[in-house]
């Protein structure tokens, strides 16, 4: 109990610092309702939509990819030019990618160095990444911490 009243507090206090975000599984339309209309891309895909979002500390780039039923496949945020990528930018994007895991016995942590298997093919952690997988729910999180940083959040459709 105590552990869920800390991401509730931590989620409701990061959630005035960054913009909601979103959940892999959600449509465009679903996002065009949180964020607006994505940024003009100068190829225009259909699979691939990207908001400019503005917060404290710069804007970020928030990249989703669809499948062909309109549905998230990939997402992943990153900084622009000399933005800050905060700790809290992303622990709000990790927490937000597990909310609907938070009971899975399946979920895990993997620390550098360490292999790990993800849609039946195996990966190893790298010394600047933080990554999260429940290959049983088709999860994959990884923050990458080196320059430039990122964190993304993906199914294993992605990978192949």
């Amino acid at each position: 109990m105590k552990h869920r009243c800390h991401f509730v507090l931590l989620a409701s206090l990061l959630m005035v610092v960054v913009p909601a975000q979103a959940r892999l599984g959600e449509t465009l339309s679903e996002l065009q309702k949180r964020y607006g209309k994505p940024a003009p891309q100068e190829r225009t895909n259909k699979f691939n939509a990207v908001w400019l979002l503005e917060g404290e500390d710069g804007a970020l780039m928030y990249s989703v990819t669809f499948d062909a039923k309109g549905k998230s496949i990939a997402e992943g945020m990153k900084p622009v030019r000399y933005a800050k990528f905060t700790n809290e930018t992303v622990r709000l994007f990790l927490e937000t990618q597990l909310v609907p895991y938070r009971d899975s016995k399946t979920v895990r942590t993997v620390k550098p160095g360490e292999k790990y298997v993800f849609g039946g093919k195996e990966y190893t952690t790298m010394a600047e990444e933080i990554v999260v997988v429940d290959d049983a729910n088709d999860l994959l999180l990884v923050w990458t911490k080196a320059a430039p940083p990122s964190v993304m959040a993906v199914r294993s459709v992605m990978m192949q």
